[in-house]
């Protein structure tokens, strides 16, 4: 289903947005849980975060091909998300299959704060934090958001599943992320408390203490 808006309903929170970087772990995901659970913060999981955080209200994946090879993740009780323009990135199909909610997408530099639309950003974890922008949030903490790989891993679980790829073009990544902090609003604050992120235009920060 195509969301013509994308209406506030979180103005009055903060968000925790959780990709799914080796620096993702149980104990981060507990943490996020607690802020959750005390209501001061709503959370996104990214792609497989969710399987981390099936407490999430939101589960935001660009892919087609990773909705199709997860099966639209059946086990997920939040919302669904993804994003979709005709022709090039239809993804009217796969949200009558899997059950998701579309926001119409577009390239742009920056985050956009049209309602009708968000802006790719090359990744999943990019668009995530712009919805979460256009619901209301004006803060927003990014866990497993390291942006290289550590040990060998690039993700907290090891390799995607055959069909999907587990290389990811970080260089493309962290340059959307920079033009879009260079123009942020100074009303909109991001804190990336995820340790050995190489995505350093935000400011780092302890995870606790960004809860708080």
């Amino acid at each position: 289903m195509i969301r013509e808006r994308i209406e506030p309903v979180w103005r009055d929170r903060a968000a925790i947005v959780a990709a799914t970087g080796p620096s993702l772990t149980k104990d981060v995901a507990g943490r996020c849980q607690r802020a959750h659970e005390a209501g001061t913060h709503a959370v996104i999981a990214v792609n497989d975060a969710w399987r981390l955080m099936p407490f999430a209200q939101l589960l935001y994946a660009s892919d087609a091909a990773w909705w199709r090879v997860h099966d639209g993740c059946p086990g997920f009780a939040g919302e669904k998300w993804s994003s979709h323009h005709a022709p090039g990135n239809d993804k009217l199909a796969a949200a009558e299959r899997h059950g998701l909610n579309l926001a119409r997408g577009r390239a742009g530099k920056g985050f956009s704060f049209d309602p009708e639309r968000i802006h790719y950003g090359s990744n999943s974890t990019f668009q995530a934090v712009n919805l979460a922008i256009l619901m209301g949030v004006k803060r927003i903490v990014l866990v497993g958001v390291n942006m290289q790989a550590l040990d060998g891993r690039s993700h907290f679980f090891g390799d995607h599943p055959p069909g999907l790829r587990s290389c990811s073009s970080y260089r493309n990544f962290i340059g959307a992320f920079e033009a879009a902090a260079a123009i942020l609003p100074d009303d909109i604050e991001i804190l990336n408390a995820t340790p050995a992120s190489a995505l350093r235009c935000f400011p780092g920060i302890d995870l606790d203490r960004a809860l708080q």
